[in-house]
């Protein structure tokens, strides 16, 4: 998978990424050619600290392309890119429901993440109101697609 910045961008504003694993995305970074000494000395740190890392990061950043975002905005770019995960992929989409409900929860519950961050609730609703399992794996399927379809960041 190519270097995504924007995902990473995303990551950084939820806090997703821990100190330690900070050096994994300058060397991803430096494989896919983006290069600078900020992203040198992070690539070049052995189990860091946050400290280490918080002070490196405002030049990683930069000599990424990347920004300060919103966190709704990270959390609808997180969930957007789980949901099309799961639509291009074999797997079956009943399995990833709850994937959904941490980055709904991480931005303090924004109204356009809902339908994904209560999936889990609304196919137990409907389990219990008697629906197939084709149905709701046919409605979970269309809620994730619908979702893709109308966040386009």
């Amino acid at each position: 998978m190519a270097f995504d910045t924007k995902l990473i961008e995303a990551q950084i504003a939820l806090k997703l990424i821990t100190p330690e694993n900070m050096p994994r995305i300058a060397w991803d970074a430096l494989e896919s050619g983006l290069d600078g000494p900020a992203i040198r000395r992070l690539a070049a740190l052995d189990n860091p600290t946050y400290f280490e890392v918080a002070d490196l990061l405002p030049g990683v950043m930069q000599e990424l392309g990347i920004s300060q975002i919103a966190v709704s905005r990270a959390a609808a770019r997180m969930a957007r890119n789980m949901a099309q995960l799961v639509l291009d992929g074999a797997d079956d989409p009943m399995k990833h429901l709850c994937d959904f409900e941490s980055p709904w929860i991480r931005a303090n519950y924004p109204t356009d993440l809902a339908v994904l961050g209560t999936l889990e609730d609304e196919v137990w609703i409907a389990q219990a109101s008697g629906q197939s399992e084709a149905q709701i794996r046919q409605w979970v399927t269309s809620t994730l697609s619908d979702f893709v379809n109308s966040h386009n960041d």
